[in-house]
């Protein structure tokens, strides 16, 4: 099993099967539009923006950043480093642009990298950076069962399945991590040479960033909520259902490590999940699937591009060879 992993692992690190699997993504998209090309066309020629709508969804979004990188503080703080909150701010607006490179490892990487430049050791730079990111997919994949188990079957067969596990896994996981990281980060500081620390997370800290990333999916799905009634305010729903399915698109998008940002799995799964639950026609769901991923866009790349700009030509230079 485990050198079936390795092998699948190593072909999607091949631009070229990555491109291939992501024309096949769009293509599924185009031709599901296609199909139903006189209701997406409809829905928007009658697309009239509210923009106060989009104005508050953005400051929800901004504000889940907020909760998401002060998160990210409390695991470095539970391994003894130290950032201001506008360094570390600077640090996660970079490392998120990451997501838009094939893999999405580069941010993790540039997040260790740079908060180490800050002082903060290399264990706790690294462990912090990837616990982080494996906290907030546990946390979403559990948000996404907890309120919308039924509908997980409309991203894919079998998807509601492996969510269950996954959350339950997750679960299990956070509960068991304050015996299971003192001895991994030993094994990870031994084999790459780094001194051991002495300072670790307790169970609290753990916990209270568990909470923070819970809350950070309630956030997202609120804001996602906020965006669609600006939007397309005929798509029906509570906002506990849209914190749903964007928990579910999103989580599908990011796991398919073929596609720079999720692109094309996000929406496909969004429109999937919006028509499968009745909550809109697929024209209404194609325009909300469209215009949420450029909003959603701009608010990821813009304060990382922002923030490269406050960085040295010699310190842009060192984060690429370094991550």
């Amino acid at each position: 099993m485990s050198s079936l992993l390795q092998s699948m692992t190593r072909m999607l690190r091949q631009p070229a099967v990555r491109t291939v699997l992501l024309l096949i993504t769009i293509g599924f998209i185009v031709v599901a539009l296609a199909k139903q090309w006189e209701d997406v066309a409809a829905s928007w020629q009658s697309l009239d923006i509210a923009w106060r709508w989009v104005a508050m969804a953005t400051a929800v979004v901004l504000g889940t950043y907020a909760m998401l990188i002060h998160s990210w503080r409390i695991l470095l703080r539970g391994w003894g480093g130290h950032l201001a909150f506008g360094s570390a701010t600077r640090i996660w607006a970079i490392a998120n642009l990451g997501r838009w490179l094939p893999g999405k490892v580069w941010s993790i990487g540039a997040l260790g990298y740079m908060a180490s430049k800050e002082g903060v050791s290399g264990v706790a730079a690294a462990g912090s950076s990837v616990l982080g990111t494996l906290l907030n997919l546990g946390a979403g994949l559990a948000m996404a069962v907890v309120l919308g188990a039924d509908g997980l079957e409309y991203v894919a067969p079998g998807f509601r399945v492996v969510s269950i596990a996954a959350a339950i896994g997750f679960v299990v996981g956070v509960a068991a991590l304050p015996r299971l990281l003192p001895r991994v980060l030993a094994a990870f500081a031994t084999r790459r040479g780094l001194p051991l620390t002495s300072q670790h997370l307790s169970a609290g800290q753990l916990w209270m960033a568990t909470g923070i990333n819970l809350l950070s999916w309630v956030a997202y799905g609120v804001a996602f909520w906020m965006f669609s009634r600006a939007v397309t305010p005929r798509i029906s729903g509570d906002p506990l259902v849209f914190i749903a399915v964007y928990s579910a698109s999103y989580l599908a998008g990011f796991l398919a490590l073929f596609a720079p940002g999720g692109l094309g799995v996000r929406e496909l799964a969004l429109g999937s999940l919006l028509v499968g639950l009745g909550m809109a026609g697929q024209g209404d769901a194609a325009v909300l699937s469209a215009t949420s991923r450029i909003w959603l866009t701009v608010l990821e790349v813009l304060p990382g591009l922002l923030a490269l700009l406050t960085l040295s030509p010699g310190q842009r230079a060192a984060l690429r060879q370094n991550s």
